[in-house]
């Protein structure tokens, strides 16, 4: 009769905490066929893949498919952007606390876990053609699973295109600034022109008012909803939510020249907000730090037209 240890080993195995040992003994046991590996958002935050950022410069992770939502936890401390199967992080401040980040590429997610670095070691993380989505197991990497979702970019071709017509209606609508949102910083005045709704998105057509006499040409606009945001009577504002929204249409870099007005326009995908919520818009500067924020009441969305 033969032992899957030796004597020794055995001997060794047996001085180890209960703990260990079944931890050591799991280690040695092999995978049973046709087990699959655990999906990366069922794995303990140590063996998700760590994502190194900085403050200085921007971390790549490129996806096999085009990428329809980033959630990070600690949103606030962290600049996203999406373009088509690319996500582009940043952190906004010097030792940002780690967090964790949902990715939705096509119709499956990945999760890992942004850490904060003073120089990337890797500041591309690939995971085309094979590449790996998490930490290797056995030799295979942990890849999404297959989560259908009616608004996943590879599944909403005809959603996406209807946007955009739906876009170019609202950049030929009559203008329809009665809400008053605007915010001005650094003499550019942003504004909210027209809201409307359909089943699927809410298309937002903004104004900016550049008085200076430099272009702003607009890097990327961020859309975070943000609930929980208005304060108490006397009190403080509790358990504030953000998620980043990942706009589903219209242009993501535009110019505003010198002492001229345009207009900018997006389709988001469609949410309904609590009175305690709001849209948040950041417009980013590609050649500057000129930033704008603009906050949408979850009301006049709620309340907008259908297109």
């Amino acid at each position: 009769m033969r032992f899957p240890f030796s004597f020794a080993s055995c001997a060794l195995l047996a001085l180890l905490p209960g703990t260990l040992l079944a931890q050591t003994l799991a280690s040695t046991a092999t995978r049973p066929a046709g087990v699959q590996a655990p999906h990366p958002a069922n794995v303990a935050p140590k063996m998700q893949l760590e994502i190194a950022v900085s403050d200085s410069s921007t971390t790549y992770l490129v996806f096999p498919g085009p990428v329809s939502l980033v959630d990070v936890g600690q949103a606030p401390h962290y600049l996203v952007k999406i373009e088509s199967n690319a996500v582009f992080v940043r952190a906004r401040r010097r030792n940002p606390p780690p967090t964790p980040i949902l990715v939705r590429y096509g119709s499956r997610y990945w999760m890992g876990h942004l850490v904060y670095t003073g120089r990337p070691v890797l500041q591309l993380y690939d995971f085309q053609d094979g590449g790996a989505l998490g930490v290797s197991a056995g030799g295979k990497a942990r890849n999404g699973a297959g989560v259908d979702d009616a608004l996943a970019l590879d599944q909403g071709q005809e959603k996406r295109e209807l946007a955009e017509a739906r876009l170019a209606k609202l950049a030929t609508a009559r203008h329809a600034d009665t809400s008053g949102l605007r915010t001005a910083d650094n003499d550019l005045v942003l504004s909210l022109a027209n809201v409307r709704n359909d089943k699927d998105f809410t298309y937002l057509r903004l104004k900016l008012r550049n008085t200076t006499s430099i272009d702003y040409a607009v890097d990327f606009t961020d859309f975070e909803l943000v609930e929980n945001s208005r304060r108490k009577f006397l009190g403080k504002k509790k358990n504030e939510a953000r998620r980043p929204l990942a706009p589903a249409g219209g242009a993501e870099s535009q110019t505003i020249p010198a002492r001229a007005t345009g207009y900018l326009l997006y389709a988001v995908p469609l949410y309904a907000a609590t009175d305690r919520g709001h849209l948040e818009i950041t417009l980013r500067e590609k050649f500057g730090a000129r930033v704008l924020v603009l906050k949408v009441p979850s009301k006049v969305i709620n309340t907008a037209a259908a297109i």
